[in-house]
């Protein structure tokens, strides 16, 4: 089958961008799913977590071709018959054409967003970039996932702002800011490897979700959480 293509991206940086990526590939992987995240971050947050796996190879491939900038779509071409799903993990940069040639190639934009104000504010340039793309890539889909949310009348306040404002649907599950995530980064895995728990539930909730607007067969792990 040909690959369906995912690009995380945000004009803004800080907005769990890179770990949005990772836990979705790698939950995707224990899943089953052959799974390729394309890290075109010059950070290499993302290749950089894969490799700090030891003893258990991390559930997905990812490799950074940020050096060739917006020409590594010549590279997604080779790939997208040997795997199920391909991520894009873009660069956080106004003046980069990646996310452009990303949106361009994808049937998925997934928008990391805390919701705190200046998250939101800048969410329009994210909305202005998808709204250009779909023009020419009319197949494309995008959606706001909201990330590192925490309790607290600012952060409802917040989103409800988003609600109001933004012209893309928010998806239905909800990231929340957990200890669970920045330590999987230490052991190169993603939050499910550890078992059970409120992070791993919600990982296994955006993976439902992203299928399902993916319209690709919904695979069940079999070690259920």
């Amino acid at each position: 089958m040909t690959a369906k293509i995912i690009s995380v991206f945000n004009q803004k940086g800080g907005c769990a961008k890179s770990t949005s990526t990772v836990q979705l590939a790698g939950t995707l992987g224990l899943r089953g799913y052959k799974v390729f995240v394309i890290d075109m971050d010059p950070q290499n947050t993302s290749a950089l977590w894969a490799l700090a796996a030891t003893d258990t190879p991390f559930p997905a491939e990812i490799l950074s071709f940020a050096p060739l900038g917006e020409h590594f779509v010549e590279k997604v071409k080779t790939l997208v018959e040997r795997f199920d799903i391909l991520i894009i993990d873009n660069p956080p940069a106004l003046d980069s054409r990646v996310p452009w040639a990303s949106l361009l190639i994808s049937d998925l934009a997934i928008i990391p967003c805390i919701p705190v104000m200046d998250n939101i504010w800048a969410s329009r340039q994210a909305e202005d970039l998808v709204e250009r793309a779909q023009k020419e890539n009319p197949s494309l889909q995008a959606t706001y996932l909201m990330s590192m949310v925490r309790r607290g009348n600012v952060f409802d306040q917040c989103l409800t702002v988003l609600e109001q404002k933004a012209k893309l649907p928010i998806m239905k599950t909800k990231i929340a800011m957990r200890n669970a995530y920045p330590e999987s980064q230490i052991f190169g895995c993603v939050v499910g490897q550890f078992g059970n728990s409120p992070a791993a539930k919600e990982q296994e909730a955006l993976v439902d979700e992203v299928i399902g607007l993916l319209g690709i067969k919904l695979k069940k792990r079999v070690n259920k959480l």
